[in-house]
């Protein structure tokens, strides 16, 4: 699996910012992908009344729970929704952009210089143009970065490497990223460390596995031969 490095993810939010024509609101929409690993449909929907930030730099986005990547949920008659973590960098630039174009609470995040909404087209003809600015030659004939869903998946590997990597943390990530655990451990399986024989606990599954009143001394050499 061909992921983009955190370098060629920054450089690409870099140059769309330098961009004299919607580039700000092109950084910060592209850095909700890269640094909250939301799906573009999600980000292009997103208003302020979603973005809930704190006074030490860092928030939550609420976001429509999604079935299957695309299908929203109800739960009693209402949408479920799902908690996003946002650091600091990407905190910076949401706040940035709310106060660069005034935005009220009802208001979309990602709105054009000239007040239309951001839309798909205008999304993926940014982001062919970064990948042909900021890769390497080499990088740019590779099958490295060919959507910008590429951001959402440097995010997810990262934010799967950079924890304990037990299972409770590929389960919250994949609540975070809306997709099922065992499906995100398959899919970014390289991301994840394997253990070694001696931190396997061995004598907890051996004891699962007892019934009342059994023998289990053979059983052991069993399980682990």
């Amino acid at each position: 699996m061909f992921l983009l490095t955190d370098r060629q993810c920054f450089s690409i939010l870099a140059w769309a910012a330098a961009q004299p024509q919607n580039g700000l609101v092109s950084r910060a929409f592209l850095a909700s992908i890269a640094l909250a690993a939301l799906q573009p449909e999600e980000a292009l929907t997103l208003r302020v009344r979603d973005v809930e930030l704190d006074d030490d730099g860092r928030g939550v986005l609420l976001i429509p729970s999604q079935g299957r990547e695309l299908r929203a949920e109800e739960v009693d008659g209402a949408a479920t929704v799902r908690m996003v973590p946002v650091g600091r960098d990407l905190a910076a630039i949401l706040k940035e952009e709310f106060a660069r174009r005034g935005l009220a609470p009802e208001d979309l995040v990602f709105v054009l210089d000239d007040g239309r909404p951001l839309t798909a087209p205008v999304y993926r003809n940014v982001w062919q143009r970064a990948r042909a600015a900021v890769p390497e030659p080499h990088e740019a004939d590779s099958p490295l970065g060919r959507t910008v869903s590429a951001l959402r998946d440097a995010c997810r590997a990262a934010w799967l490497r950079n924890g304990d990597q037990a299972a409770a943390h590929v389960v919250a990530v994949a609540e975070c990223v809306s997709v099922s655990a065992p499906r995100l451990a398959e899919r970014f399986a390289h991301c994840l460390r394997k253990p070694a024989p001696a931190e396997i606990p061995w004598h907890l599954m051996e004891a699962a596995m007892d019934l009342p009143g059994s023998p289990s001394g053979p059983r052991g050499a069993v399980l682990r031969s």
